[in-house]
């Protein structure tokens, strides 16, 4: 669905038309995260939204108008968006501390619909609260159309639920066609003669798509056993690990950054195959400034820390989040900060990361990756959060929607947070009711890893955190605190070095031929002629090619 910006006018609205909706904001059927205030305008915060479900009997140019007010914080206003389906179809601005009309003229299609207005920028400082207050939002169906009929939460339910599933029974074809390529080992003797009858294995060792998570424990639990434990558990699993370099912690001490620790981590997934990311270099929250320093650093201070751990683990931490989440901070700005990382590593892969994209799009964060581009920023790839709002069950269906549209700006994507947790929270924004336990927990994350393995664009998922024990959030590990593994790390493990994985035994063919499909990765190949057996690595990629050659 294209995002559309629009140029908001201030007008006097004419009276509504009897074929006019109005949803007045303090009432409507559909309210998250808000409070009705005195005045009896609705007060949303985090990321909420407010609307109704509809059935829209054709499609055609609707009038959406929205009377609200906002206060600003640093300097800015609120955003509001009109969302379809929780996706926003357009922004606005709101300048005004007084109510006014805001309009909106939107092509919407026919069918069972969520229309909503939600909050895209809250911020709290210590000095100011950015809000937005909603009074009414008052829809104009085109001529000729019918009147919006309403619809409850029962049979918008169902609908949600049948695009879930056709989202998901989508998965195992795009899996096929994206994560897999077909190969041949070729078998001939020493004089390059094809060698028919030759037994092949074949057995793939690893997998070019990255699975991880952060590696946030290592090393931190209070027994030795434990702490063996644990990274057993993360090397069973994962082949890609987020290691921490919050400015806050790593640098307690001016020029005394913990070096130690992030090189003992290197080093033990340097021997298991375990790719790195660097997390974050810069980041605008205060878990990003250093305590010797009153606010953020100076440009300068900020690109000798960027150069100098790029520098220092070039060639064994090729992935880096340069800045984290840049749409909630004013700074870092990014432009700087990637071109100083492109220069320290030009090889390096380059990650913009940001919060809230599953929710709703996140169009702040398109448009400044937009913008961007244009002004030639260096960067690789986009890193996407997938665990806020807390608690929501993202919609399948918007998630393969939303990393389509990411996927139109021509980089890849990761998921860089996902935590579904299993902590008794109530799931929310789905027609999946609830709480997050270990069953939901389970059944959701194996879903989500099966449509984003799916997508071509994807390249990481990355699990935020692997053990209850030290987690950003209650239960939002695969692993109990006493690192028993939960059902999902059981369904994942099967999922990711089963289902997932390529193994297979043949013979070759009249040409000394062995055919076959397979995942992207490492492979080892053994064929055995006789007596004589020889084993040979190989790596199966996308675009090939992938014809291998073994003379036994």
């Amino acid at each position: 669905m294209p995002r559309i910006v629009l140029v908001v006018l201030f007008m006097a609205i004419s009276a509504t038309t009897s074929a006019d909706t109005i949803i007045v904001a303090r009432e409507a059927p559909l309210r998250t995260a808000g409070g009705e205030l005195e005045s009896g305008a609705w007060n949303l915060w985090s990321n909420g939204c407010v609307g109704q479900y509809f059935r829209f009997d054709r499609p055609g140019t609707y009038r959406v108008v929205v009377r609200a007010s906002g206060s600003p914080a640093e300097g800015v206003w609120p955003e509001m968006a009109l969302l379809l389906d929780g996706r926003a179809l357009a922004t606005a601005t709101v300048t005004r501390r007084s109510m006014a009309d805001y309009q909106f003229s939107v092509k919407l299609p026919a069918g069972m619909h969520e229309l909503t207005v939600g909050f895209l920028n809250d911020r709290r400082t210590a000095e100011e609260d950015r809000n937005l207050y909603l009074d009414r939002i008052t829809i104009t169906p085109p001529a000729g159309a019918a009147d919006l009929m309403s619809i409850g939460v029962e049979e918008m339910s169902v609908e949600c639920r049948r695009r879930e599933e056709a989202a998901l029974a989508r998965c195992d074809a795009e899996i096929e066609k994206n994560r897999k390529s077909s190969a041949v080992v070729r078998v001939v003797d020493a004089s390059s003669r094809p060698v028919s009858g030759a037994t092949v294995r074949v057995e793939q060792t690893g997998h070019a798509f990255l699975f991880g998570g952060n590696i946030f424990m290592f090393d931190k639990f209070s027994s030795p056993s434990q702490n063996a434990l644990y990274k057993n558990r993360f090397e069973e699993l994962f082949n890609y690990a987020t290691t921490g370099l919050y400015w806050q912690w790593y640098e307690q001490e001016r020029g005394k950054p913990d070096y130690a620790r992030t090189d003992k981590i290197v080093a033990w997934c340097d021997g298991r195959g375990i790719q790195v990311k660097g997390h974050p270099l810069l980041w605008g929250n205060e878990a990003g400034i250093p305590p010797w320093s009153d606010g953020q650093p100076t440009p300068e201070v900020q690109r000798r820390r960027v150069v100098d751990l790029m520098h220092r683990y070039r060639g064994k931490i090729h992935f880096w989040e340069v800045v984290n989440e840049p749409t909630l901070h004013r700074q870092p700005v990014i432009d700087e900060p990637y071109r100083w990382a492109r220069q320290a590593d030009p090889t390096a892969c380059l990650i913009v990361n940001d919060c809230y994209v599953l929710a709703d799009g996140r169009p702040l964060f398109f448009d400044l990756l937009q913008k961007a581009e244009r002004r030639g920023v260096p960067f690789n790839a986009i890193g996407i959060q997938a665990h806020e709002p807390a608690g929501m069950w993202f919609p399948l269906d918007r998630v393969w929607a939303v990393l389509g549209q990411y996927a139109t700006l021509g980089k890849e994507l990761q998921i860089t947070e996902f935590t579904p947790t299993s902590g008794g929270e109530k799931i929310t924004g789905s027609y999946r009711k609830g709480v997050w336990d270990e069953s939901s927990q389970a059944e959701y994350a194996t879903k989500f890893y099966r449509l984003c393995f799916a997508h071509p664009a994807m390249r990481a998922i990355i699990w935020w955190d692997l053990c209850d024990q030290g987690a950003w959030r209650p239960g939002g590990g695969m692993l109990r605190a006493d690192l028993t593994p939960k059902p999902v790390y059981r369904r994942l493990k099967r999922l990711i070095h089963s289902e997932w994985r390529t193994r297979l035994d043949g013979v070759t063919d009249a040409d000394g031929r062995f055919e076959f499909r397979g995942f992207h990765g490492p492979y080892r190949i053994t064929v055995d002629r006789g007596q004589e057996r020889v084993e040979r690595q190989f790596r199966l990629n996308k675009n090939g090619p992938n014809e291998w050659t073994v003379v036994p």
